[in-house]
C-alpha cells in the first residue's frame, strides 16, 4: 500500500480499491518426503499359548512406495526416459532418501501391470474406429545403441502408443490389426503397403512436403512450375479445412 501521507504536500493519500500493479514470483516448494510407519505387535494367549499378530490397515500399501511415489517413478521412466540409476540419484538428491535399483525397477513393473488392462482396452477401442491415423518415430532409451520405435495410433477420441523394436509390416499389422476395416491415414512408409488402396490415405502434410521438393527443384523448368501450382492448391485445401473446423464459411471471409 502507498504511504498515507503525500510525499510532496503532506496531504492524505487514499489508495485505490484494486491494485494498479501486480508482481508475481514463482518458487518451488521445499521437497519433502512423507514417511508413514506402521508398527505391528503380536501377543500370546495366556490360556492356549497361541500367538496373535496385528495386521496392516486396508489402506496401507503392501510395498515401500506409496501411490504418488510410484506414479512419479513411472513418469520419470516413461515420459522422461531416465534410467533406473538416474531415478535413484534424482530421488536421493531431491529427498535425501536412498532406494535400491531393485526397488525402483520393481516399482516400474508394478505400475506397468496396473496400466496394462487400460492400455489394452484403449488399443482395442481405437482399432474399432472407422478412421485411424498411424505414425512411427524413433525412440532412444538411455543411450542404447539399438533404436526402438514408438508407434502411435489415434482416432477421433483417443490416442494409443506402443514401443516396438521394428518398423516393418509385421509391426504395422500388430498395431493396426491385420484385418482392420478402418480407413488408415499414414505417411509414405512401405510398412503399410499391405493395406488396400481404397482404405489407405497418405498424410496430406507429407504429400505437400514432396510437392514442395518439386517446387524447389534446382533445375526449375516445368517440374518446378507444376510443383509450385500444386503447393498453392494444397495450401488452399488446408485453409478451407481450417475454416470449416472453425465454423467460418467461405462467404464470410471470401476466397483468397
Amino acid at each position: 500500500m502507498p504511504d498515507s501521507c503525500c510525499a510532496d504536500c503532506g496531504g492524505k493519500v487514499v489508495a485505490n480499491s484494486s491494485p494498479s500493479y501486480r508482481h508475481q514470483v514463482f518458487e518451488l516448494p521445499k521437497p519433502t518426503l512423507d514417511i508413514t510407519e506402521y508398527q505391528l505387535f503380536h501377543g500370546r494367549c495366556q490360556q492356549c499359548n497361541t500367538v496373535s499378530k496385528g495386521a496392516l490397515p486396508e489402506e496401507a500399501p503392501d510395498g515401500q512406495m506409496g501411490p504418488r511415489l510410484l506414479s512419479y517413478v513411472a513418469v520419470l521412466s516413461g515420459l522422461y526416459h531416465l534410467s533406473v540409476r538416474k531415478i535413484q540419484r534424482l530421488l536421493q538428491d531431491q529427498y535425501g532418501t536412498h532406494f535400491s535399483t531393485g526397488l525402483i525397477s520393481e516399482a516400474q513393473g508394478r505400475v506397468s501391470s496396473m496400466l496394462t488392462p487400460t492400455h489394452q482396452a484403449l488399443h482395442q477401442h481405437i482399432k474399432k474406429a472407422s478412421l485411424v491415423h498411424v505414425d512411427e518415430t524413433t525412440h532412444n532409451r538411455n543411450g542404447e545403441e539399438h533404436t526402438r520405435w514408438v508407434w502411435l495410433l489415434s482416432s477421433e477420441d483417443a490416442v494409443f502408443q506402443q514401443v516396438k523394436y521394428f518398423r516393418n509390416k509385421d509391426a504395422a499389422k500388430s498395431i493396426l490389426g491385420e484385418h482392420t476395416q478402418a480407413i488408415v491415414v499414414s505417411d509414405q512408409c512401405p510398412s503399410y503397403n499391405w493395406i488396400e488402396p481404397e482404405r489407405h490415405q497418405f498424410c496430406l502434410a507429407h504429400v505437400q512436403r514432396n510437392l514442395q521438393q518439386m517446387a524447389d527443384y534446382s533445375g526449375k523448368g516445368l517440374t518446378a512450375s507444376i510443383g509450385n501450382r500444386l503447393v498453392l492448391l494444397f495450401k488452399s485445401v488446408f485453409r478451407t479445412q481450417h475454416r470449416y473446423e472453425a465454423g467460418v464459411s467461405i462467404h464470410q471471409r471470401g476466397i483468397d
